[in-house]
């Protein structure tokens, strides 16, 4: 009897040959499930690292967005007061038509005072407004809007009329302004009083604080913008004035 080979024609070898490579391919570049799981995993955290980037990046966006509104709002009020306030005039001969008032109030949990001066500025007025040109009295205060908020208000009238008795439409500057504050500088003593109990004359150094708060969450904390305003035809300051003291 002949005895088998155990070794095979050379084409059966060359296929078989050809089997077991494609197979070895296949599986050095397949994944097994595990490999897999761990993948998705992977992408999973890197996606939910980018959104919590992305979202907080777009919420710093919006905090500024919301910091700039309020700080637009409350620069424009500020500049329109400084600019009215500088240009305040005063006439020794009748003092009792140019003096300075100020009316101390709250409103809204936030400081509400009034101040009332005569000026020749057009700032705080509408283009189409009559007292545009020449002496006027401007009053400013903190009043009720027709929607139960709080705002700038502005009233304008003939700066020789009574102010008690004078009868003049009022409008708002801004919603966004619910406070103000105002203290006077007392050189003789040195030091800022929340009244100003002068009669028949004008101060020589005014502080302002303006408490702006974010549209439609009155319960906020307001953001306080200050500035020292001189009076140019007053009399000069001639001490050191401190401005470390801070509003309530």
């Amino acid at each position: 009897m002949v005895e088998r080979s155990k070794t095979l024609p050379p084409c059966c070898k060359r296929f078989v040959l050809s089997v077991q490579e494609e197979m070895k391919k296949n599986r050095i570049a397949g994944f097994t499930f595990i490999e897999l799981l761990i993948a998705l995993a992977i992408m999973v955290t890197a996606f939910t690292l980018v959104f919590t980037i992305f979202s907080g990046s777009v919420s710093a966006w919006r905090r500024g967005t919301e910091t700039m509104t309020k700080l637009h709002h409350g620069d424009f009020v500020m500049e329109q007061l400084v600019q009215s306030l500088r240009s305040m005039a005063f006439f020794d001969s009748v003092p009792e038509f140019y003096e300075f008032r100020l009316d101390k109030g709250s409103a809204g949990g936030n400081p509400a005072d009034r101040m009332s001066w005569v000026t020749s500025s057009s700032a705080l007025m509408p283009l189409d407004s009559e007292f545009t040109e020449g002496l006027k009295r401007v009053s400013v205060g903190i009043g009720r809007t027709p929607r139960d908020g709080y705002g700038v208000e502005v009233r304008v009238m003939p700066h020789l009329v009574d102010e008690e008795d004078a009868e003049y439409d009022a409008w708002f500057v801004s919603t966004r302004v619910r406070g103000l504050r105002s203290r006077i500088y007392d050189d003789e003593d040195g030091r800022w009083m929340e009244r100003w109990e002068e009669t028949n004359s004008i101060p020589s150094l005014i502080e302002i604080t303006l408490f702006v708060e974010e549209d439609g969450d009155p319960y906020a904390p307001p953001l306080l913008m200050r500035r020292a305003v001189t009076i140019p035809i007053a009399p000069a300051v001639t001490n050191r004035v401190d401005f470390a003291e801070e509003a309530p």
